[in-house]
């Protein structure tokens, strides 16, 4: 047993399954004398049943299930389940917290322990999804080969990386499960660059595998993009996006068809009211409210949310269970060429890929003559906060501006008093959980 609880973030990915599976073959083998149950049930999944086509779609599946979990969350468990996007958005300027639980505070406030246990889930299911990707892609090399599944959960992989780069600070060790059911392979702790750098790697396979398949494809060139973003490789990043048509668009499914289905991020807003839309978030937020902007859409005012003290201001974006929501699309490929624009202090580039964009939601042209620099790079910044809101972005774009671009964290994060009391902290990433100590390599944060 020992080897199975070496790591319980990778413990609970797909080797869980694979015991699952076996136990179930044994509970059946003991009692096959009865007639009773002589049945063959297809719900169940057995570990031969995932040597074939139909398998590793249901490995898929369950891949992408768990990163949908991990990025937007559920309505499953105590209180439903936060997903990244929401507390990383609460790291940013997005929302304000406007609920009850300590560990979420934390992450508004960004005074965060490596024992914050919504972390440590959001972490794991991450990793969950991670693990169950990777071993969905060496079944399906063992088995022969099912190009557009390959593609599909290598890039999956490589947005695992690209998130724990842009929200956690170094030091995520990568740990492997064999899809054979072999030894846990232990992982050694990344650091930023080093997470960005694999990340491109991952996409490297998924534009390889995609067999001609062009959503997948453009889905690795947009995620490739944005590691390149990250790694400050910004001209490398317009190029690799710029055969990716604007009206591309990859989502995140959500579904009613379960509570752990169902959009956590449409739970955790409108339902529970524990994630309000900010306003200027500690003096340097975005005017997401103010600007009255369609690409926000919100109501509210009128009541508090769930903390009873915080005036509450519902999201719109999403607006039911169902909601998809976008991991990468061409809109974010203009903008990763506008970004391009204004790094080579290209005011009119800059400004001519935005009114392209704004101009399909008829939204007034902007002017960005004689912006220069940090100015112009805020401006162009300003216009993705708004076309990505809520989709997991902003919080990897601020400690871009920061890392990237040497701007000040004080003028662009939220800084100075926090609206409940206290102070927003000087931290900028969420930590690497204690959860991971298990793994032997575990050196908590490099950065």
């Amino acid at each position: 047993m020992k080897k199975l609880i070496k790591n319980r973030n990778i413990f609970r990915s797909y080797q869980g399954l694979i015991l699952v599976s076996f136990s179930l073959l044994l509970a059946l083998g003991t009692i096959s004398c009865d007639k009773l149950v002589e049945v063959t049930d297809p719900d169940i999944v057995t570990p031969e049943s995932l040597n074939s086509e139909a398998g590793i779609q249901t490995l898929k599946a369950g891949s992408l299930g768990d990163f949908a979990v991990a990025m937007s969350g559920s309505a499953a468990g105590h209180g439903a389940t936060t997903g990244l996007i929401t507390m990383s958005a609460l790291m940013a300027d997005e929302y304000d917290y406007s609920g009850t639980f300590p560990t979420r505070r934390e992450a508004d406030t960004r005074i965060l322990q490596n024992i914050n246990g919504s972390m440590d889930r959001i972490y794991s299911n991450i990793h969950r999804a991670r693990a169950g990707a990777e071993a969905t892609i060496d079944l399906a090399q063992g088995f022969g080969g099912v190009p557009e599944v390959e593609s599909e959960m290598q890039s999956i992989v490589g947005y695992a990386y690209v998130m724990f780069a842009e929200t956690f600070c170094g030091g995520v060790p990568f740990s492997k499960v064999p899809s054979d059911g072999g030894d846990i392979i232990l992982g050694e702790p990344l650091t930023q660059t080093e997470m960005f750098t694999a990340a491109i790697t991952w996409f490297d396979q998924a534009a390889a595998s995609s067999s001609g398949n062009t959503n997948l494809a453009n889905l690795a060139r947009v995620g490739k993009a944005r590691a390149l973003l990250g790694l400050g490789q910004i001209s490398a990043a317009a190029n690799e996006v710029a055969s990716v048509p604007t009206d591309f668009v990859y989502n995140i499914e959500h579904s009613i068809n379960s509570r752990r289905q169902e959009n956590g991020i449409y739970i955790m807003t409108t339902v529970r009211r524990q994630f309000s839309i900010a306003d200027g978030k500690g003096g340097n937020g975005i005017m997401y409210r103010s600007a009255n902007d369609p690409r926000v859409p919100w109501d509210g005012g009128t009541a508090f949310g769930q903390d009873d003290i915080t005036l509450y201001y519902n999201q719109l974006k999403y607006t039911d269970e169902n909601a998809s929501v976008a991991l990468a699309s061409g809109i974010e490929a203009r903008l990763i060429e506008a970004e391009a624009a204004a790094d080579s202090d290209n005011a009119s580039g800059t400004q001519g890929i935005h009114n392209t964009l704004r101009a399909t939601m008829s939204l007034p042209a902007l002017d960005f003559s004689g912006l220069t620099g940090d100015a112009l790079m805020l401006a162009h910044m300003e216009e993705r906060a708004f076309w990505l809101y809520s989709t997991g972005h902003r919080h990897g774009d601020l400690r871009r501006l920061v890392d990237v671009y040497g701007m000040q964290a004080s003028d662009v994060f939220p800084w100075g008093p926090y609206f409940k009391g206290g102070s927003y902290d000087t931290n900028l990433k969420f930590p690497v959980p204690q959860s991971e100590a298990n793994n032997p390599n575990y050196v908590g944060c490099l950065d």
